[in-house]
């Protein structure tokens, strides 16, 4: 859709020769003659900038450009003038002008403050987004869903993001679960919801850099520490002072790293790369991991003196499809989202769509469904998203799977398994013929007590009797 610009010119010549001129270059462009009928189209029809004439018969151009702010706040407002003079071009800026103009017009002098007010607009509504985000993304209450345990970890949120020390420390928080499970969304709210929510919410994926350069980046270095080092850098820590830090995919970071991550978060100090004096800093630190880290610290992956320091409180997030009817609600949710973000008509789901949405898995959890929702609002154009839409790869049937003594065989060739369901029932198995003894379970099933208790939690396996 072509940006439309309201042109507000009692001259008719000049005023069409405006429109005539811009709708050449692409634009949508309509024409007032005077400030009343401007008011009127800025409110049918919320132009996205409005070039208007400072002297107008009835209400003058500052007249309209107040009015303006009323009625369609978001519209840039260019004013021109045949009496140029400081003091109405003064008055015209802190009236929430955008530019000003001078007569005789050059079009393409109009076409280009045009295009400037075009950007600075982009740019407002980034900022305005990016800080809604900030305000309302890092709350509880953005955390869709009504079901028991996403109920439950609200309130762990809560409780945990209120925890400070009286002389201002917070305790590091680990949030484990799968990938595009919303890890990020519940770090931000345990910032938010707490007493730092004022100060920084840094964040970094350990996954996604080498550890080179992640090494600098989490702890800075000073000018001439690296070839290209022209000047000193203050790392994330520094950076998230009186805040958050939050290290994402933290299992992915390597051995050498977790060693000074450990002595970081121990003495609440850093080095520099290259620096010889440490440097304080007060900034709670929230890790979040898809792996299973004790499985890691087996694999000789993962440190377990930084596991244990950094799980003193862990969040697990369950997989969307344990979540029952909040996969609807998401859906729903990411519908009114993003019609709403690429304007367009609103759309509902069908029957057999919601239907279709409860009963597959979701290996990418939340972040894969936002990704299907947003591609069937682009790529459909009617008001109903039926389940042919939606793109959902073909059900196969189930493969057989047998367990004997030491040995477990899967017929593959009647389908495919989730790894994880059959673990999941080999546990639930496992504690039912102990009688839900976790001791006896965890003997049964060849792994520590920490293990049984690990994976109970992670797939909401609640003890019976």
């Amino acid at each position: 859709m072509s940006p439309l610009i309201l042109v507000v010119e009692d001259e008719t010549i000049l005023g069409d020769s405006i429109c005539t001129y811009l709708e050449h270059h692409g634009y949508t462009a309509t024409v007032a003659r005077s400030g009343e009928e401007g008011i009127r189209l800025a409110e049918e029809s919320s132009p996205d900038v409005a070039v208007v004439d400072i002297r107008l018969p009835g209400l003058d151009g500052l007249g309209v450009l107040r009015k303006l702010r009323d009625v369609s706040a978001a519209t840039e407002v260019v004013m021109m003038t045949a009496h140029a003079s400081v003091a109405s071009a003064v008055e015209a800026m802190k009236a929430g002008a955008f530019d000003y103009l001078t007569k005789p017009l050059d079009l393409d002098e109009v076409r280009v403050v045009v295009d400037k007010a075009l950007a600075h607009q982009r740019m407002r509504r980034e900022l305005n987004y990016l800080k809604a985000r900030e305000e309302t993304g890092g709350h509880t209450a953005a955390i869709v869903g009504e079901s028991q345990p996403i109920q439950v970890l609200r309130q762990q949120i809560d409780r945990i993001a209120a925890l400070e020390s009286t002389a201002g420390d917070a305790p590091t928080v680990l949030i484990c679960g799968e990938t595009g499970s919303g890890k990020e969304m519940v770090a931000r709210a345990v910032h938010y919801g707490s007493p730092r929510a004022k100060g920084p919410f840094v964040e970094i994926n350990c996954a996604a850099i080498p550890s080179s350069l992640l090494e600098a980046e989490l702890f800075g270095y000073e000018k001439g520490a690296y070839t290209d080092a022209r000047a000193a850098k203050p790392g994330l820590f520094e950076a998230a002072d009186g805040g958050t830090l939050f290290l994402d995919e933290i299992g992915h970071m390597e051995l050498g790293l977790q060693v000074k991550l450990l002595k970081a978060i121990e003495e609440k100090s850093v080095r520099r790369v290259g620096g010889l004096r440490p440097k304080t800093f007060n900034a709670r630190i929230v890790a979040a991991t898809n792996r299973d880290l004790e499985v890691a610290i087996a694999e000789g992956s993962f440190r377990p003196d930084l596991y244990y320091r950094i799980k003193a409180l862990t969040l697990e997030l369950p997989p969307l499809r344990s979540r029952g009817s909040d996969i609807v609600l998401l859906a729903r949710h990411f519908l009114d989202h993003f019609t709403r973000r690429y304007g367009v008509p609103v759309k509902s789901l069908a029957p057999d769509a919601e239907a279709a949405l409860l009963t597959y898995s979701w290996p990418g959890n939340v972040r894969e469904l936002a990704h299907l929702i947003e591609r069937a609002i682009l790529l459909h154009e009617g008001p109903t998203i039926a389940v042919a839409h939606l793109g959902l790869p073909a059900r196969s049937a189930a493969a057989t799977v047998e367990v004997g003594p030491g040995s477990v065989h899967v017929d593959f060739s009647a389908g495919g398994i989730r790894l994880e369901e059959v673990e999941r029932q080999l546990i639930r198995q496992a504690l039912a013929a102990s009688g839900w003894n976790r001791g006896r379970a965890a003997q049964l099933l060849g792994i520590s007590k920490e293990t049984l208790r690990y994976r109970m939690e992670k797939y909401q396996l609640q003890t019976e009797g």
